[in-house]
């Protein structure tokens, strides 16, 4: 696995979740670049039979994360974080699938 590509989906994480467990806010930006680090990731691994340790445990922790960080917020906006946690769990599947 490219390193460069682990690296990338690994700042993109961080750029989307860390605000949000900040109670910085939601960034729609950041969610859209996670997705479309995701499924970079997903085309990279179409071929192979595994995905790296290192990958796995950041595609494991990423819908969890920003779900717990829905419960910093209140209303709309926690509903949107909790939406965005399915929308990148859905990405992940698709990566995976």
């Amino acid at each position: 696995m490219d390193k460069d590509l682990v690296s990338r989906l690994e700042e993109t994480a961080t750029r989307f979740v860390i605000p949000l467990r900040m109670n910085e806010g939601f960034d729609e930006q950041a969610l859209l670049q996670l997705q479309a680090e995701i499924d970079r990731c997903g085309r990279a691994w179409r071929n192979e039979t595994h995905v790296p340790k290192r990958e796995a445990l950041i595609l494991a922790e990423l819908s969890p994360a920003i779900e717990a960080c829905a419960w910093l917020y209140e209303g709309d906006m926690r509903q949107r974080i909790q939406e965005a946690g399915l929308a990148v769990s859905e990405a992940v599947t698709g990566a995976l699938d």
